[in-house]
């Protein structure tokens, strides 16, 4: 069972962060002085040896002191930053629980006004659900987490293997916390993959080429044991220096395919350096969870593998000094090794490394649903049905806080399909359609929902409330309406769909309005499909003493008390009676008093 956190959990993991950087701060000024220590000490053994040689055999102490300073301080460097993100992820934690404001990347890339249900929904751009769902590591994380909102596809065995490491997940905050601020060391947002997925399909241009490998090897053998030949006999320099210069002229002949090579593998080997760590750390914890344990298989498969290929571009990127690639290559042809363990790595690997990939995607985008779980363990898991049946206690919208939230039960597909949903401006009819949405969409993800209870079929779902019009395919408000319309009723000609539609046909006369909302109606109740309608025009209501057994209606109704409209935003049976917008204009002095 997860406990329940608050904002003063975040605030007080925050606060400890800050003080472990603190700490880590005072440990880098020490190192950093015994650095100047090391110095000093190797100037004064020098000094020393200039009247006495044997201190010569000294200088390798302090040598070996400095260097191993160096790594550790640059290792707490390193863990100060990642202490500083975890600071910063527990603070926008706690700003996110009370809903002060919410910091996480927004995935407004991913919005399509064209989409079947995502810009209706609010799922992407500032506010909306992805951000706030959003506790994605990696970029790969956050277009899976887009993907699987935009696309779900899984099976009902799928969903409920998600739910379970969803759980396992949530239980595990220290994890979920590291692979977030590992991620945010390194911005993976701009990295395209498709360069580095591209050269994994090449040829070699230097591993298992006979030719190249002769090179590589008799060239440099042949150079080193001139060099040595010149160290002691002080003869034939200039046969050393003409195989260096032969050596450079090989190089250069191969220098633009390497340096080709080099600018797409720089920006993915430092991503891949931390993409390691991330698969470290997911290595060396246990799981219980059937899919978790697939992707700690992966990840104590790739982590190494991974860490090696970051190692071997980041000795590719050392020949851009010009002194090392002028004595790289000039004795030692350093390009040539280089590109070809490259080319051994990805022989040995490119199979590989997409599912390595893919894996630390789908785990990392669970992170997300998983800390929804841990900030709100009363949300319910979706029951899934094969019935078409949507049900659910206590719904409402993640993005209401709870302290204002009206929650309501609703049950359509018992036996009726269609629900007609009547109310005035501002009653709840577009909140509560959106509500509905979301945490049918999260259902199908395998994502809690804010609900007590919810049971799903696994239908797709399309929606028609916030139709645009478009200039660009001079397209107007109302054809627009009608494509979305068209499309939805064509594709249940193949599919079983879960529709909300918010006052549709509104660019059209009240009469026609209402007939073609009638007809439409009369059409979908025969359709394999549950069909949520949320109108103004109560004189829709006839449909359900027309068609009982297919039809239901529910309503929001207002309040008017003391020359005073108040909503309780809570779900009724029956149409809506109250005239709210004559109310109002009389109010607010538009029309005449009666």
């Amino acid at each position: 069972m997860v406990n329940s956190p608050n904002a003063s959990y975040y605030q007080q993991r925050a606060n400890q962060f800050q003080q472990e950087s603190q700490t880590i701060e005072k440990q880098i000024r020490v190192l950093a002085w015994l650095r100047v220590a090391c110095v000093v000490v190797l100037g004064i053994i020098v000094y020393m040896a200039l009247s006495n040689t044997d201190f010569y055999y000294a200088v390798p102490l302090p040598l070996i002191a400095f260097i191993l300073l160096v790594r550790k301080q640059t290792a707490a460097r390193e863990w100060k930053e990642r202490l500083a993100y975890l600071g910063l992820l527990n603070q926008r934690e706690a700003k996110a629980f009370s809903f002060e404001s919410i910091e996480f990347a927004d995935g407004q890339a991913f919005a399509d006004v064209h989409h079947a249900y995502s810009h209706d929904l609010d799922l992407f751009g500032p506010g909306s659900v992805f951000q706030y769902l959003n506790r994605c590591g990696t970029h790969a994380g956050e277009v899976r987490l887009a993907q699987d909102l935009k696309y779900p596809t899984f099976t009902k065995q799928e969903l409920y293997s998600r739910q379970e490491a969803v759980r396992e997940l949530a239980a595990l905050p220290e994890l979920r916390q590291q692979v977030w601020a590992t991620g945010k060391q390194i911005n993976d947002a701009g990295y395209d993959t498709n360069g580095l997925l591209n050269w994994l399909k090449q040829q070699p241009i230097f591993y298992r080429n006979k030719t190249n490998t002769v090179l590589r090897w008799a060239l440099p053998a042949i150079t080193i044991g001139i060099g040595v030949f010149v160290m002691f006999s002080m003869n034939y320099f200039g046969a050393f220096l003409l195989m260096a210069t032969l050596q450079l002229a090989i190089a250069a002949i191969y220098a633009r395919r390497i340096s080709a090579i080099q600018e797409v593998l720089v920006a993915g080997g430092k991503i891949m350096y931390n993409y390691a760590k991330i698969f470290e750390l997911l290595a060396h914890q246990n799981f219980a969870s059937a899919k978790m344990q697939h992707h700690q298989a992966v990840a104590e498969s790739a982590f190494k593998k991974v860490k090696e290929f970051s190692a071997l571009v980041h000795a590719l990127e050392a020949r851009m000094n010009p002194l090392a690639m002028q004595l790289g290559n000039g004795l030692f042809l350093y390009d040539f090794h280089t590109v070809s363990k490259l080319e051994k790595w990805r022989e040995e690997n490119a199979k590989d490394l997409p599912v390595w990939l893919a894996s630390l995607a789908e785990w990392d985008s669970l992170i997300s649903l998983a800390t929804l779980h841990f900030n709100y363990p009363q949300y319910a898991f979706a029951e899934v049905t094969d019935q078409m049946i949507v049900k659910g206690e206590a719904i409402g919208h993640v993005l209401i806080p709870d302290a204002i939230r009206v929650n309501n039960n609703f049950e359509l597909g018992n036996p009726q399909n269609v629900c007609l949903i009547t109310g005035a401006n501002m009653a709840g009819k577009s909140t509560f359609l959106r509500a509905l949405g979301v945490n049918f969409v999260l259902a199908q993800i395998g994502s809690p929902v804010c609900a007590r209870t919810w049971k799903t079929n696994l239908l797709k779902l399309r929606t028609g409330m916030r139709t645009t019009d478009s200039l660009q395919e001079h397209q107007s408000y109302f054809f627009a309406e009608l494509n979305r319309l068209q499309s939805i009723v064509q594709e249940l000609e193949t599919t079983p769909l879960f529709i909300l539609l918010d006052e549709i046909l509104k660019g059209t006369n009240s009469t026609d309005k209402q007939l073609g909302s009638l007809e439409l109606l009369k059409r979908l109740k025969e359709k394999q499909a549950l069909t949520v309608l949320a109108t103004h025009d109560i004189a829709l209501g006839v449909l359900q003493e027309e068609y009982p057994q297919q039809i239901i209606t529910a309503c929001f109704e207002g309040k008017i008390e003391n020359e005073q409209l108040s909503f309780d935003y809570t779900l009724q049976a029956g149409v809506a009676q109250k005239a709210n917008a004559t109310f109002l204009m009389r109010k607010m002095g538009i029309i005449p008093q009666v």
